[in-house]
C-alpha cells in the first residue's frame, strides 16, 4: 500500500528532518512502515540496489563469492543443493549491506553509507537503524557453548578467551546439533536482548578449530591499520566457510600426545589359561594399576607431568578372554613382548586387530547408522555400558587438571575462575554429554553419566542436563 506524504511531514527515512528537506527530491510516495520493526530491512535494501545498480551489485557479490577460485571450485559452489544455495545467497547479501562496496558512476561507495545517505531507499526507523547497526557490528567467530532448541544460543568469542559469554535469542537456528561448534555471526542489539543478524557461518567440528588457528596466525602476521583488522577476519570466516562446500577437508593428523607417533588402534586378543598365575604376575609389577574386575593399565610418567597408559588390559565378558589395547605401532610392538614375557603360559595369543582411526573417519558410510558395537564384540548392552563407563572414567581421570587447547591451554580447574572460562568449561561438558547420548543411542546401551566431571570441579550440574 502506498500513499501521498506532505512536504512538511516527518521524512519516513528516519532522519528527523521534514520530507521537503530530505528525501522529497524525485519521490512522492513511500512504503507503509513494516509492522515488525527491522524485518525486511536487508530485502528492501537489496531490491533498491538491484533496481538501480544491478551490474554493480552482481559484480560485488560475484567477487566476494568467486574471486581467486578455480573454475572447478566455482562449479562446485554452483552445484550445491537449494538450501545451501539459499544460505550462500543470504550471507552474501547481508555482507553487501554490512561491509560491501559497489561502483556508482565510476566511484567506489560503501554500500551501508550509500543506503543510508541522501536519496537512499525509504526505510522505516527500525529498518534504518538495523542497516546502520549491521555496518557497525563485525563478523566474528564464536564457540556455541549452550543451546536451548528453538529458543536461544550461548556464544563465547573464539579469539578472546576472557570475553563474557553472550546469550542470543534465536528460534529457527538454535538446534541441538550446533552445540560445541564454531559459528561466524554478527550479534545485534534488539530492545533488551541480543539477536543474530540473520547470516550465519557454521563450521563442522573438524573445520572450526582449523579456522581459529588460521585467524590467530593471520592476526600475528597483520601489520596494517587496526581499523582494517575486522575486515580481514571477516574475509577469513567467509572464505573458509565457503571452502567447506568446494574444497575437500584434509584428514587430521592423529598423534599420540606422549610419543608424537601416528595413532593406530591395536588390540591383541588372548585366552587366559591360568588366572591365578596371571594376576600374581600383574600384582608384582609397579607400573601396573588395576585388578581383575576393572582391568589393568600400564602407566608411564610423561615429561609434561601427566601419567598416561602405554597399554590397557581389559577383561572380556566371557571370563576366559582378555584384550590388550595400544595406541601406536611402537607401543604395540614393545608391549606384546613385554606382555607375553610377563604373562608366560598363563595366556594364549589368539589374534591382533588393527584399525587406522583416520581411515575409519574417511571411509565411514555417511548418513548411515553406526552398527551397535555390542554386536561386533558379542556383548550385551549392559556389559557394553559397563565397559564404556570404565573406559570413560579412566580416560577423564586427570581431565580437571590437564591443559586443554579449547581453554587457551588452561586446565578446566584454572579456567572456571572467570565467568567466561566457566561457561567454556560447561560448554565442553555439555558437548561430551551430547556425544555420549548419541553414541549410546547408536550402540543400543544406556548413556554414561558425566556427573563425575561436574563433581570433580565442584560445578553444580544444570537441572535436566541428562
Amino acid at each position: 500500500m502506498t500513499y501521498k506524504i506532505g512536504r512538511n511531514d516527518p521524512c519516513p527515512c528516519g532522519s528527523g528532518k521534514k520530507y521537503k528537506q530530505c528525501c522529497a527530491s524525485g519521490r512522492t510516495d513511500f512504503v507503509e512502515p513494516e509492522p515488525k520493526g527491522h524485518a525486511g530491512a536487508v530485502e528492501r535494501a537489496i531490491d533498491w540496489l538491484v533496481n538501480k545498480h544491478r551490474k554493480a551489485v552482481g559484480a560485488a557479490i560475484g567477487g566476494m563469492l568467486y574471486d581467486n577460485l578455480t573454475e572447478a571450485e566455482q562449479d562446485a559452489l554452483l552445484a550445491q543443493d537449494r538450501p545451501t544455495q539459499s544460505s550462500i545467497q543470504l550471507n552474501a547479501t547481508e555482507w553487501l549491506c554490512a561491509e560491501g562496496q559497489i561502483l556508482v558512476h565510476g566511484e567506489q561507495k560503501r554500500v551501508s553509507e550509500y543506503l543510508l545517505g541522501h536519496g537512499g531507499p525509504l526505510f522505516t526507523v527500525d529498518q534504518r537503524n538495523w542497516i546502520k547497526q549491521l555496518a557497525e557490528r563485525p563478523l566474528r567467530l564464536y564457540d556455541i557453548t549452550d543451546v536451548k532448541p528453538n529458543q536461544q544460543l550461548t556464544l563465547c568469542d573464539s579469539l578472546d578467551f576472557d570475553a563474557p559469554p553472550i546469550v542470543v535469542r534465536e528460534k529457527s537456528g538454535s538446534q541441538a546439533s550446533m552445540l560445541g561448534i564454531q559459528m561466524g555471526a554478527r550479534i545485534m542489539d534488539v530492545a533488551d536482548h541480543h539477536e543474530l543478524s540473520g547470516a550465519a557461518y557454521a563450521f563442522t567440528p573438524r573445520t572450526g578449530p582449523l579456522v581459529v588457528e588460521h585467524m590467530r596466525a593471520a592476526i600475528d602476521r597483520f601489520d596494517g591499520p587496526a581499523e582494517d583488522l575486522p575486515d580481514m577476519l571477516s574475509f577469513i570466516i567467509r572464505r573458509r566457510w565457503l571452502a567447506q562446500f568446494f574444497a575437500p577437508m584434509p584428514m587430521p593428523a592423529l598423534r599420540d600426545a606422549h610419543s608424537g607417533e601416528p595413532i593406530l588402534l591395536i588390540t591383541d586378543h588372548y585366552r587366559v589359561t591360568d588366572w591365578d598365575d596371571l594376576t600374581q604376575s600383574f600384582s608384582a609389577q609397579s607400573d601396573l594399576e588395576g585388578d581383575r574386575e576393572s582391568g589393568w593399565n600400564r602407566l608411564i610418567d610423561c615429561d609434561d607431568g601427566q601419567t598416561r597408559a602405554l597399554a590397557t588390559v581389559n577383561v572380556e565378558a566371557r571370563g576366559d578372554k582378555i584384550t590388550v589395547f595400544y595406541t601406536t605401532q611402537r607401543y604395540a610392538a614393545e608391549g606384546r613382548s613385554w606382555f607375553q614375557s610377563l604373562a608366560g603360559d598363563a595366556v594364549q595369543f589368539l589374534s591382533r586387530e588393527l584399525s587406522d582411526p583416520a581411515g575409519l573417519m574417511r571411509n565411514g558410510p555417511a548418513g548411515q547408522e553406526t552398527k551397535p558395537a555390542a554386536d561386533d564384540l558379542d556383548l550385551s548392552p549392559e556389559a557394553m555400558a559397563e565397559l564404556m563407563e570404565t573406559a570413560l572414567h579412566e580416560m577423564y581421570a586427570q581431565w580437571a587438571d590437564e591443559p586443554i587447547e579449547a581453554l587457551a591451554g588452561k586446565t578446566p580447574r584454572q579456567a572456571i575462575d572467570t565467568p567466561a572460562g566457566l561457561e567454556r568449561v560447561k560448554g565442553l561438558l555439555r558437548m561430551y554429554e551430547a556425544k555420549e547420548q548419541q553414541g549410546a543411542a547408536q550402540q543400543g546401551r544406556r548413556a554414561i553419566s558425566f556427573q563425575f566431571l561436574w563433581q570433580s570441579l565442584g560445578i553444580p550440574r544444570p537441572t535436566g542436563s541428562e
